[in-house]
């Protein structure tokens, strides 16, 4: 297993809450939010978003913030979708939410084993037949 570090930050109390509503509709723990954030970094050698200080021409306030909203609610659309089935069929002892940290690693280490062993298939051979499961 990986070698783990702890990161210690201060934020504004109000980032903070504001971002953990939104991770929280997600179902992503703020430390893997962080995770990924960083993984970006690193795969990308580059801050995985525009930090420009010129401004955009012909773009206004209100015209990047419906661009904001626009892409949101499609995302929410798109993702409640997907969510929604997934939760339809996916039995509760599947559910990694549900589970104790103890079980999620114990199914982690079979599955892992599984691997090793042979038993399994390629992954886009399983996200092909979870789509046509799930009529995506």
């Amino acid at each position: 297993m990986t070698e783990k570090a702890a990161i210690n930050i201060r934020v504004n109390k109000e980032t903070k809450q504001n971002a953990e509503k939104v991770l929280n509709k997600l179902g992503i723990p703020m430390s893997v939010a962080i995770d990924m954030y960083l993984r970006q970094i690193a795969l990308t050698d580059s801050i995985p978003f525009d930090l420009s200080s010129k401004k955009r021409e012909n773009r206004n306030d209100h015209d990047t913030a419906m661009m904001v909203a626009e892409a949101t609610a499609q995302y929410e659309v798109a993702k409640s979708s997907w969510e929604d089935k997934l939760a339809e069929i996916t039995p509760d002892w599947m559910n990694m939410n549900k589970m104790t940290k103890e079980q999620l690693e114990a199914r982690l280490a079979k599955h892992a084993q599984d691997a090793r062993n042979g038993k399994g298939i390629e992954i886009s051979k399983a996200f092909d037949k979870l789509n046509k499961e799930l009529g995506i």
